[in-house]
Order: structure tokens, then C-alpha cells, then sequence
């Protein structure tokens, strides 16, 4: 529960007895004394969506009037808004707002999109007698009458999951409260649909020698954990043959209240976990997720044309007010929604795409969810399922890797246990189906050990892959042939590798920090 009904304080900003009824002596009249300028309420954190309407933001709430204004409300629509106290005057309530993790101030309670839940039109599922979808995963969020989001657990549906053997189209309808919704859930035909040959491309010769550890084995000079770090103050430059990778962004840790605990509510919490990474279009998109065992959390967006200094996005709670109010507009914040292990995105002019998987499956023949989010607001706007099987249902090719490359492309990254294989397989859209076909294949693992995979992207443009590992970063051209292994001794983890306007990025953890290549890939 991350309303916070429960727990709250209420106390009257005014006399202590001014509630109290008095009899007069002289007169035997009933006098009622007034009711109070404002009645204050703390609650728990709780997370808030911004409406479509500007409020102004207001430094004090003090007698039942507002003083000094700090910000306009419409400047952070799409960032990570909480709070934990109300005041209710006698017009208005106000709640104290905390922006992407720093206090702001007070704004009236208008200012949320309340009793609102927000789901794509359509749904498209692709026909798999192995898989359920479950129809809250379609919620970008849903709010009370305060514009506080609930757990989705919480919303009313009228069918909870829908079975993807039978082609059918259902209207699925959420409620909660006042709040109403619908969406059209298609289960598609065709039953050839994304089976595929693995026999198709005769693979490449690998290798098994690289090395990458397989866990970091350091961190940023200033970071210790979670709750102890203090901003970067020294950007990073490594090289590796042809290859140099420089510091573009040091991320916050949180966008989100820093708390003393670690029960602060997954909705609540935008990191510290970052996973997955695409560019596109001047902005960088990282998946987030609070625990490594959820297959739900946070995308977030930076917009690199104007944040170009490379420390400042780590002083959100110290810069100034009016370069906070400024600068935040540079930054959007997904509400929590489905996003899997994180590792597989992409983005094109208009959306972002993360395909959602779960990390501890092995071999499933279940369906992945390819979510399609609008940049514009960080809302779902369509999602599909997807399957890649070779030949049938006992042969699955399950992605825990894959990147999207166009609005009608994605590549997924398979590892063949059996035939010591990684296979590179292309899913195109036409119409809704997302049709299967196996590219490239490399012969071995690449590393001498068992260090996951971090990151998986492709260059169009020179038909190159590239497989990211912690330290190591591996091109392959798109038949399967091994062309060049760069070693980067970061002592990191890596987290996503993206390629956009020709330029590779990079992004590590302990301490989140966005790397790019020095000169153009090739």
C-alpha cells in the first residue's frame, strides 16, 4: 500500500481548543468557535502524477494562505513526484511535493491527474497455448481522488488474465474508485508465427578466451552504497585498441526520497539498480529497478543535447531552485510498469521499447512482452507479445538480450547450451506479427568463464553487433564472424550498450554513469 491512509498525523495549525464548544453564563447560548485556518496530515511516502493544468508550486502553506512561489507546477509533469503531508485550508488542500527525490514545495491538490487510470488502446498477443498475459501489466499507473497512484493489484478488471490460444479480441475494463478504463486485447492467428530455423546459417568461428569478471570488483571513487556516496568529481577514460570510451553523464543514485530504508515501496523508488540502456534522438533511456529479483521498475530519460555537463545531474538536491526547476525539464520519469531484467531496449524518433522478460528463466517456451512507451509522457502506448521457437514448442528461444532497432525490427541474443552457440535472430513486423528468422551464429561463449552477458546492440549501418560483458565489449558482424574484443578495466559492472548517430554508449554501475565512444564505430 503506498497511499499512506494508514499511520497519518493530523494536527490543526491553530489553538488547541478551538474546536471546542463553550457555553455562555450570561446567555445560555451554544457558541461553536471557529474551525481552524488549516489542518495539517502526515502520511507515508506516496507517489503522485501530475495533471495536464499548470498550479504554481508555493514555498509555505502558514494560516490558510500560501506564500512565495518556488516553481510552476507544469515544468514537472514528467518527472517522479511524491509526498508525505497534506494541509487542508479552508478553500484548498495542499500537498508538500517532492520532486525526482528533492523537496519543492506545496501545490494544490488540482494539480494531480486524479481518479485516472492509464492504459493503451490495444493489446496484440501472439497465439501460444503456453502463455497467459496477465492484464494488469497493461497499467502505466492508476490513481485515487488525491492523484496518488495505487498498486495495480488494487484495480478491478473485469477479466484477469487472458489465454493466448484462442484468436479472439476482449474489451478488458479496469475500475478503481471513480477511475475507469478499457482496452482491446487481441489474441492473433496465426499459429506459424514466430517459429523459426536454427539450422537456417551454417555459425562462425568464436572463441572461449576473453576475460570479464564475472561481478564488479570496484566502483566510482565516491560511491560506497546506496545510502553513502557523494557526487563524482572526476570523469573516466578508458581505451582499448581502436576504441576509447569517455565519462558523458553521471546519473543520480535516486530520483526519488532517500529514505533509511529499504521498505520505502517499489513504486516509490526510482533506482539504484541500472540495467539496460538505449539512445536515440539526443536523449539516453535506462531501465531502473529498486531490487534485482522484480521484473518491474522505472525508465528514465535524459536529454543529452541539454545536459552537457557531465557532474550536474548528480547535485539534484543542491543546485538552486530555479536551475532545478530548469534542469529537471531535461529528465522524464516512467511511472512503474513492466520492464523486465532490463537489458533489452531500444528506441526509435517517437518510442521506447523494452522487451520483458523474466532473468531466472532457462528454456521457456512462454511469450515476452515487447512494451511500447511514448516519449512524449512515459506511458505505454501499445504492447504485443512475441515468441521465438526453432520448429516447435520444445525448442524455445527465450531472450533475456535483444534490441530494438526500427519500429518494425528487433534482434534477439540466444545462447544454444546444447550446440555452444550464441545465434543472433531477426523479429520483423508486419502488421502486428512479429515474424522469426535466424541471421548469424557464433561458435562458443566468448569469455573462459560464465560472466553474463550485459548488454546487446546493433550498428544498422555497418551490420555489426555488439555483445557488452562486465570489462569486455564484443563486436560481431551479422552473420556471427568475430571481428575485435575491446578489455576495459573498470571494476564495473556494465549495464547496456546502445548505438546511436554511429557513436557506441556505454553505461556501468556503482554509480550510474553514461559512457560514449570518442570517435565513430566502424
Amino acid at each position: 500500500m503506498l497511499a499512506g491512509y494508514s499511520n497519518s498525523v493530523s494536527a490543526k495549525d491553530s489553538d488547541k481548543d478551538s474546536d471546542k464548544t463553550t457555553i455562555s453564563k450570561d446567555t445560555n447560548v451554544t457558541e461553536k468557535k471557529s474551525t481552524p485556518a488549516q489542518v495539517t496530515t502526515s502520511y507515508d511516502l506516496m507517489t503522485k502524477v501530475a495533471g495536464s493544468k499548470n498550479y504554481k508550486v508555493w514555498k509555505t502553506v502558514s494560516g490558510g494562505k500560501v506564500y512565495t512561489k518556488v516553481a510552476d507546477g507544469i515544468n514537472f509533469r514528467y518527472n517522479h513526484i511524491q509526498s508525505n503531508q497534506s494541509i487542508k485550508t479552508k478553500k484548498y488542500t495542499y500537498w508538500l511535493i517532492y520532486v525526482d527525490g528533492r523537496r519543492v514545495g506545496w501545490v494544490n491538490e488540482n494539480y494531480f491527474s486524479r481518479n485516472d487510470i492509464a492504459v493503451p488502446k490495444t493489446v496484440s498477443l501472439v497465439n501460444n497455448e503456453n502463455a497467459l498475459f496477465d492484464t494488469r501489466n497493461a497499467i502505466s499507473y492508476a490513481t485515487d481522488d488525491t492523484g496518488t497512484v495505487v498498486d495495480n493489484n488494487e484495480v478491478k478488471v473485469s477479466r484477469d488474465s487472458v489465454n493466448c490460444t484462442d484468436p479472439k479480441t476482449y474489451t478488458i475494463k479496469y475500475t478503481y474508485g471513480k477511475a475507469k478504463a478499457s482496452t482491446k486485447v487481441t489474441v492473433r492467428k496465426s499459429t506459424s508465427e514466430g517459429i523459426g530455423d536454427a539450422d537456417a546459417v551454417t555459425p562462425k568461428e568464436g572463441t572461449n578466451k576473453l576475460k570479464s569478471p564475472n561481478s564488479h570488483y570496484g566502483s566510482s571513487l565516491n560511491y560506497i552504497n546506496p545510502k553513502e556516496f557523494t557526487p563524482e568529481k572526476k570523469t573516466h577514460s578508458w581505451t582499448s585498441g581502436d576504441m576509447t570510451l569517455s565519462t558523458r553523464l553521471f546519473q543520480p543514485v535516486l530520483l526519488s526520497v532517500k529514505t533509511d530504508t529499504n521498505n520505502d515501496g517499489n513504486i516509490n523508488r526510482v533506482g539504484h539498480i541500472p540495467e539496460g540502456l538505449t539512445v536515440s534522438n539526443g536523449w539516453a533511456y535506462t531501465s531502473l529497478l529498486s531490487h534485482t529479483n522484480l521484473i518491474q521498475g522505472h525508465i528514465v530519460g535524459y536529454n543529452l543535447d541539454k545536459l552537457t555537463n557531465p557532474y550536474n545531474a548528480q547535485k539534484l538536491l543542491t543546485m538552486s531552485q530555479s536551475k532545478f526547476n530548469s534542469y529537471v525539464k531535461n529528465i522524464k520519469v516512467s511511472p512503474y510498469i513492466p520492464i523486465g531484467h532490463g537489458q533489452a531496449m531500444g528506441s526509435t524518433k517517437k518510442y521506447v521499447y523494452v522487451l520483458v522478460n523474466d532473468n531466472t528463466e532457462k528454456d521457456s517456451n512462454d511469450s515476452e512482452e515487447l512494451i511500447q512507451i511514448r516519449k512524449s509522457d512515459m506511458l505505454i502506448n501499445k504492447i504485443w507479445t512475441v515468441k521465438c521457437w526453432n520448429g516447435d514448442e520444445n525448442s524455445p528461444r527465450y531472450f533475456k538480450n535483444a534490441v530494438i532497432t526500427s519500429d518494425h525490427q528487433m534482434y534477439g541474443l540466444y545462447y544454444d547450451k546444447i550446440n555452444d552457440r550464441y545465434e543472433y535472430w531477426s523479429l520483423t513486423r508486419t502488421g502486428d506479427n512479429w515474424n522469426t528468422s535466424l541471421v548469424g551464429a557464433t561458435k562458443g561463449t566468448f569469455v573462459d568463464n560464465d560472466s553474463p552477458i550485459q548488454g546487446f546492440t546493433y550498428d544498422t549501418k555497418h551490420k555489426n553487433f555488439y555483445l557488452g560483458f562486465n570489462d569486455l565489449i564484443v563486436k560481431v558482424g551479422r552473420t556471427g564472424e568475430l571481428k575485435k574484443s575491446y578489455t576495459f578495466s573498470t571494476g564495473r559492472e556494465l549495464e547496456g550498450i546502445s548505438v546511436s548517430d554511429q557513436y557506441l554508449y556505454a553505461n556501468l554501475a556503482q554509480r550510474a554513469e553514461l559512457l560514449k565512444s570518442k570517435s565513430k564505430i566502424n
